[in-house]
């Protein structure tokens, strides 16, 4: 179907990606300690862009055969003229394809994900889910290139409770075999040193994120180095690139490769080859992440995290720093150690004024005495907080959930002089 699909955008003179994507998902669902939900999703759709000049449209055609792909791009080809025109400067060609990725099937099998439930039951999780999810991928463009890809992604969000605290953790890969379901151990223990909590005081304070916490906000970051969100006016690293926008501590960078990234994938939207590309490198911004068109807009080469009109983030991977959670606890002075975060929301995206609430357990830390606190939010700037990072653990986990768009291989960081609100 990619080859008669590519065919006909040929015999109409149009520049074209077609992408067919045929993906399995499957969902388990435990609450009060019972597995309560078993879902299954199957699609089978392909993905058309179409180009003359600069005139594009892009089109779904779900469970596709030669009938719906010729009325599809015949109805493509008719709407083409009416279509506003936009930036578009052709596809870029690079071939240099890295498939290293784990790849396990077993990811969806309904037994495999029964038993991490179950795991995580028995260790002390009460609510939870596991995902999973198998998708395979065609995909071919007007330049002549063709590809194939396949890739695998299941993980773990396990929360526990005790007498009104809570604790949250997820576990994260391409492979059913590195899921460990015994992080609902430490949920368990956080909700347990969580309770009797006390409403914290704001002020400004040095402030340990834990991974789960810190990844949250840079999922965000990740977004905002997209050419496009700068190009719009929706990031703080707008025209700042070769410039500090983070401690020397901080190295970031984006990647289609990472052996056991979830997202990560062959190829991007455009066919091009995926890459690592440094968007971070201690505290400079080096990069912004590119498809073919801001890649020409910017006067370099695409970095392979196309999205057709949207670059996208793969993986967000943090440099490894050189401390333990115990020497960023001793680096520290009067610190507040938050375990998660939610409703992280912008005021001003160009300045990158935002703020985000505390959830789960929330400890004050003095003097060695661990304090549970609650109704607490950071209300601050996001470079400003890049700038103040003092310490960089050696403990990145890679997390993803819903409030993690993107997956981040992210470790517990040491903030100085956040500022805390109370919620």
């Amino acid at each position: 179907m990619i080859d008669y699909t590519i065919k006909l955008l040929e015999e109409n003179d149009v520049e074209g990606i077609v992408r067919l994507a045929k993906s399995t998902e499957k969902q388990v669902r435990f609450y009060n300690e019972k597995i309560e939900i078993i879902k299954e999703w199957n699609e089978l759709i392909m993905h058309i862009f179409m180009a003359k000049g600069k005139k594009t449209i892009s089109m779904e055609v779900d469970s596709p055969d030669k009938r719906k792909i010729k009325c599809a791009v015949e109805r493509g080809i008719k709407l083409l003229p009416k279509m506003a025109d936009v930036e578009f400067y052709g596809i870029e060609e690079r071939n240099n394809f890295i498939d290293d990725k784990v790849f396990d099937e077993s990811v969806i099998e309904n037994d495999v994900m029964l038993s991490i439930a179950e795991d995580a039951i028995n260790a002390g999780g009460e609510a939870g889910t596991v995902y999973s999810s198998i998708e395979e991928m065609e995909i071919a463009n007007t330049n002549g290139s063709m590809n194939r890809d396949k890739n695998s992604m299941i993980y773990l969000s396990v929360r526990a409770f005790h007498y009104g605290s809570s604790g949250h953790e997820v576990s994260c890969s391409r492979s059913a075999s590195k899921i460990n379901a015994l992080v609902a151990e430490n949920a368990k223990e956080m909700a347990k040193k969580g309770v009797k909590a006390r409403k914290g005081k704001e002020g400004k304070y040095d402030v340990i994120l834990s991974p789960l916490a810190f990844a949250n906000l840079l999922s965000n970051l990740a977004f905002f180095s997209s050419a496009f969100y700068v190009d719009s006016g929706y990031s703080f690293l707008a025209g700042k690139t070769g410039k500090k926008v983070a401690s020397s501590e901080l190295s970031i960078y984006d990647s289609g490769i990472e052996r056991d990234g979830m997202f990560s994938r062959k190829f991007d939207d455009e066919g091009i080859s995926t890459q690592e590309t440094p968007v971070i490198e201690n505290g400079i911004l080096k990069s912004y992440l590119h498809n073919s068109t801001t890649a020409h807009r910017h006067g370099v080469r695409t970095t392979g995290n196309a999205g057709i009109v949207a670059p996208q983030p793969w993986n967000t991977v943090v440099g490894r720093g050189d401390k333990s959670m115990e020497e960023l606890m001793e680096i520290g002075r009067d610190i507040i150690y938050i375990t998660n975060v939610w409703y992280t929301r912008f005021q001003n995206y160009m300045t990158g004024d935002f703020s985000t609430v505390a959830r789960d357990a929330v400890f004050h830390i003095k003097n060695g005495e661990w304090k549970a606190i609650k109704q607490i939010r950071i209300s601050d700037n996001m470079e400003r907080m890049l700038k103040n990072i003092e310490g960089v653990a050696k403990d990145a986990k890679q997390i993803f959930w819903w409030e993690v768009e993107n997956p981040v291989f992210a470790p517990h960081v040491l903030i100085r002089d956040v500022n805390i609100t109370t919620a």
